[in-house]
């Protein structure tokens, strides 16, 4: 497995030494690394997380914000970096950290709920849906009852009309 350095980092990202190491402080339990002989590595797995923190910062987004964004997003959660900050209760990162996963949750089970309710409506306008469809056949299966009888009726004109004409002609 490869892995980077910051100073690779920061040149692949495209961002100062420092303003990366700041994210990866701020943003670590996104950012895989590893220690070989005292030196921490970064993965190359974290340079998508890094590039969209770069496009954030780039449009004004602050870091609270960010910090939502990636919640919400696809990017995974290092368990490793997770214990790591869990050791750090006290640090601000890890407290606005948890907040944000506890949001997150949060906005995961208010969908949820959103989205049983919306399956009860579904389920309903279902339900109203196969009513008019047995509606309709029924109607359908009366209309063609109707139709045989209208050509039976069609057929006992005919035949009277028919007799009456022959007897007429008899006459």
């Amino acid at each position: 497995m490869e892995f980077l350095s910051k100073d690779s980092l920061s040149h692949i990202i495209g961002v100062q030494k420092n303003t990366l190491e700041q994210w990866i402080e701020d943003f670590n339990v996104y950012i895989s690394k590893t220690k070989l002989n005292n030196v921490t590595y970064y993965r190359p797995d974290g340079i998508d997380v890094l590039k969209f923190i770069k496009e954030c910062s780039d449009q004004d987004y602050d870091r609270q914000q960010i910090r939502e964004m990636l919640a919400t997003s696809t990017f995974p959660v290092r368990l490793e970096n997770m214990q790591r900050v869990s050791r750090q209760s006290h640090s601000e990162s890890y407290k606005e950290n948890v907040v944000t996963m506890m949001q997150t949750i949060g906005k995961v089970v208010s969908n949820v709920e959103n989205q049983q309710q919306l399956v009860e409506i579904i389920k309903e306008k279902q339900k109203n849906q196969n009513k008019l469809i047995r509606d309709i056949k029924k109607q359908t299966d009366e209309i063609g009852h109707l139709k045989q009888e209208v050509n039976i009726l069609k057929q006992q004109l005919a035949s009277v009309t028919n007799g009456g004409l022959k007897r007429k002609a008899n006459r």
